[in-house]
């Protein structure tokens, strides 16, 4: 398959490309995040048919998130230029979305039936896309993700060591709770369904997926600081390390259920504790040594 990556530039991306490198079972075509923020409508339509692609992977959102620009109306709206391109050329749709599309106040992980409820900027313009998508498409494929991270910027982990880099002093708190995952499990598991999908399965459907383990925001950045330890310049960066309560009375929890995921393609979750070494050790080879 011919496969159009909105936002191969992206932690995302990259491992996406380091994935399907080897295996050589689709052909990846990659559009930067700054060439995805289009203007008008025709800029869309011309890098889509000049590329004559199977599949288009739209990881703009769940990468901007992350990153320092708001998402807001305007990416609805070239959401909207790319879902009617993609139902007139019948080209199947794959998007990433995230948790953050709910409010994080059930006691239990949110299964795809539960109602999307959040309140926020960023939660609010996920519901509103992915709703636009259902609507405008027959085959669209979402995919909420947990907690993103990695080594390579931008990304929470890398921010995180980032200020502590700089000797900042870092507040964490204690009752935002979730189920991470990195960048390089979440191009597997993407990787695994399109291959199903190439062979047949249902291109469209509503899954989740993160790793196995709900931590607190504050227990995850000690598993980080455990690793990032060893290297300069975080050997004392647990001192730096504060928690706090933001102001919170009660826990915020946006963990997954991904047994759906399993279920319909036997993809298994691992852990995201086993992912962190690797990210931290990412972080040091792009950005602390030398």
């Amino acid at each position: 398959m011919r496969i159009l990556v909105l936002g191969l530039d992206a932690p995302l991306g990259f491992s996406l490309r380091a994935f399907a490198a080897p295996l050589m079972r689709h052909e990846i075509i990659g559009v930067d995040m700054d060439a995805t923020r289009w203007r008008r409508e025709r800029q869309v339509k011309k890098l889509v048919r000049r590329q004559s692609v199977d599949l288009i992977l739209d990881a703009r959102l769940v990468t901007q998130i992350d990153g320092v620009d708001p998402v807001g109306q305007r990416d609805v709206e070239r959401t909207q230029w790319l879902a009617g391109l993609a139902a007139r050329d019948q080209i199947a749709y794959f998007f990433l979305s995230s948790a953050r599309v709910f409010s994080g106040t059930l006691t239990r992980p949110y299964r795809e039936t539960d109602q999307p409820d959040a309140t926020d900027p960023v939660g609010r313009t996920l519901i509103e896309v992915e709703q636009l998508l259902s609507g405008a498409l027959d085959g669209i494929f979402i995919l909420r993700l947990g907690l993103m991270f990695g080594g390579r910027r931008p990304n929470p982990l890398a921010r995180a060591l980032d200020a502590l880099a700089r000797g900042d002093r870092l507040k964490v708190s204690e009752h935002a709770r979730g189920s991470p995952v990195h960048v390089a499990e979440v191009a597997r598991v993407i990787h695994g369904i399109i291959d199903q999908i190439g062979a047949g399965a249902p291109r469209k459907g509503l899954y989740h997926y993160s790793g196995i383990g709900e931590v607190n925001a504050y227990s995850f950045m000690e598993t980080v600081l455990a690793n990032a330890s060893q290297y300069e310049p975080f050997k004392e960066a647990r001192e730096l390390m504060e928690l706090t309560s933001d102001g919170a009375s009660s826990v915020s929890s946006l963990s997954l259920d991904c047994a759906e995921i399993r279920h319909q393609f036997g993809i298994q979750q691992l852990s995201w504790r086993e992912f962190v070494p690797r990210a931290v050790q990412r972080y040091i080879e792009l950005y602390a040594e030398g």
